[in-house]
């Protein structure tokens, strides 16, 4: 019997040292194993999501702005439109005109940069903006660097809005973020990324900058500012980054894309403060509405074009 005992025991004792010999000269091979599917895993994932989600105008209104429709105000609309605007609050008149189908789209003055000539371009020409914020975001465990973000113009036409409302400024804080001008039609290349606030306003954003995502790193939250000038434009960003696979190009917003929505110069229907003497409008109006009717045909808005305004 103790013979037997022996004869177990030592057969234990050399399974355990034999697989204990076999884990030590097999674990680097088992490392490098588990490394290699991790990382396979890893870029089986998106390099990154990109969320787009509208501007908040009841608590970050832009400075100046107007709503646009694809209709005219009827009779009572435009009494309505004008006890609105009594009130005193631009605000006011887009919690009524929305529900009408109102969008809103915002001043976008050049002057917001303070010299006329920006970084590697010839200054803006772009005076109308939709913003939204855009946050992206890399759940992968290896980082990756964003180091060039390309707006492309899928295609560009004239606004199709008859109504245009032009709301009083109200005020406004600079937000990080990027702009690009896209002004003109789909042959004319779009400027920027440009700073959009700060000490480095004006300046294209990846000479200077890169986005690092992934690898623990927080998500990247911008306010984007596209602009145009005369024509609404749908466009898309195609975003360059590399990890360490190599450089690839992810486009945002996926397989759609985003509408950047310009001013119509000679809309059937126009309403506006005239500074220091009322609400005004012009067109197919009711002008009892408007105190400050001719005063604003005298001096109509600049972009309002002189020829063919009703």
């Amino acid at each position: 019997m103790g013979l037997a005992v022996i004869v177990v025991l030592a057969g234990l004792l050399f399974a355990y040292y034999a697989n204990y010999a076999l884990d030590r000269t097999t674990a680097a091979d088992r490392a490098r194993t588990e490394r290699k599917a991790g990382s396979a895993a890893d870029r089986e994932q998106p390099a990154f999501v990109a969320t787009r989600t509208p501007r908040d105008i009841e608590q970050d209104p832009p400075e100046n702005f107007v709503v646009l429709l694809d209709r005219k105000l009827t009779e009572r609309e435009q009494t309505d439109l004008a006890a609105a605007s009594a009130r005193g609050s631009g605000l006011d008149v887009w919690r009524f005109l929305k529900p009408l189908g109102g969008r809103l789209v915002e001043y976008a003055s050049p002057s917001i940069f303070p010299h006329p000539g920006l970084e590697g371009g010839n200054g803006l020409t772009g005076m109308w903006s939709q913003s939204f914020n855009l946050n992206l975001n890399s759940d992968r465990s290896a980082g990756l660097t964003v180091n060039s973000m390309k707006a492309v113009k899928d295609s560009c036409r004239p606004s199709r809005a008859v109504a245009v409302v032009d709301l009083p400024p109200a005020g406004s804080e600079g937000r990080q973020g990027l702009m690009w001008d896209l002004s003109g039609g789909t042959d004319i290349r779009p400027k920027g990324p440009y700073v959009l606030d700060g000490e480095d306003q004006g300046k294209l954003f990846f000479r200077h900058n890169v986005i690092e995502l992934g690898n623990g790193q927080s998500n990247m939250a911008l306010l984007i500012q596209p602009r145009v000038s005369d024509l609404t434009c749908t466009w898309h960003i195609d975003a360059s980054y590399t990890d360490t696979s190599g450089t690839h190009t992810q486009q945002i917003p996926g397989k759609g894309t985003f509408t950047t929505e310009a001013v119509p110069a000679s809309p059937l229907q126009y309403f506006g403060e005239h500074v220091g003497l009322g609400w005004g409008c012009l067109g197919d109006v009711v002008r009892e509405n408007c105190p400050a009717a001719e005063d604003l045909e005298r001096l109509p808005p600049v972009w309002l074009a002189k020829q063919g305004r009703p």
